[in-house]
């Protein structure tokens, strides 16, 4: 499998609108974190069961960081080459639709502008199975939460006393051959939260991947909280 570098970058994102209906040739199957030189691979053993967002981090420019997602996509799609014709069932997926639901499992109501599924790009592409019943698997990272939605979520919890969003992912994609595949819903939570992950020693802080959030993953000493 391919490994890449996890960029913490905004994605264009769309208000989610699909034509493509869910089907077992492609599934989401976990959410990856970065290992330690901040690379993302389809073969790593270590899975996210949830996931932690401190709103209250700023960058050293005081700018807000997005919620990055890197999910592990499966696909089931087999190998239907000929000896005069392409392989047409690689997929490219393109995009992830995110739904915002609390934990009690209504969708979270947003105020405009902002939209509630969204769609978010990214790239990967998944080879075709040799074989009926067989399956290979590959990472896409994508804004799972964008950081203008830091406030809305903040409004939200504090009217509803949820700390915890599940967010609702679905991964499109197009195979070689021009047929539009989507997955089932994959539900990963995100409990959001203010300074929770600057208990960590600053040198966690400095050389995490992904700073401000899953910073549990990287912190090697975590401080006595204020008194």
């Amino acid at each position: 499998m391919s490994r890449l570098i996890l960029v913490a970058t905004t994605l264009a994102m769309m208000l989610a609108g699909c034509d493509r209906f869910p089907d077992n040739g492609i599934q989401v199957v976990s959410n990856l974190p970065p290992d330690e030189n901040c690379l993302l691979s389809a073969d790593q053993e270590i899975r996210l069961l949830g996931g932690t967002y401190d709103i209250a981090y700023r960058n050293s420019n005081n700018e807000a960081s997005d919620y990055l997602i890197a999910p592990l996509v499966r696909s089931y799609l087999v190998d239907t080459a000929l000896e005069f014709q392409a392989v047409q069932n690689n997929i490219q997926i393109t995009d992830f639709d995110v739904t915002l639901h609390l934990a009690d499992g209504r969708i979270a109501a947003l105020p405009p502008p902002l939209v509630n599924p969204y769609r978010v790009r990214t790239t990967a592409v998944i080879p075709a199975a040799a074989d009926s019943g067989q399956f290979n698997d590959e990472v896409a990272a994508a804004v799972g939460i964008p950081a203008s939605y830091q406030a809305a979520l903040q409004e939200i919890r504090d009217a509803t006393g949820f700390s915890t969003f599940l967010l609702d992912i679905r991964a499109n994609g197009t195979t070689f051959g021009g047929f539009s595949q989507q997955s089932a819903p994959y539900r990963f939570p995100v409990e959001i939260c203010e300074g929770c992950l600057e208990r960590c020693v600053a040198e966690d802080l400095d050389s995490s991947c992904l700073p401000g959030q899953d910073l549990s993953v990287y912190c090697t000493t975590v401080l006595p909280p204020t008194p």
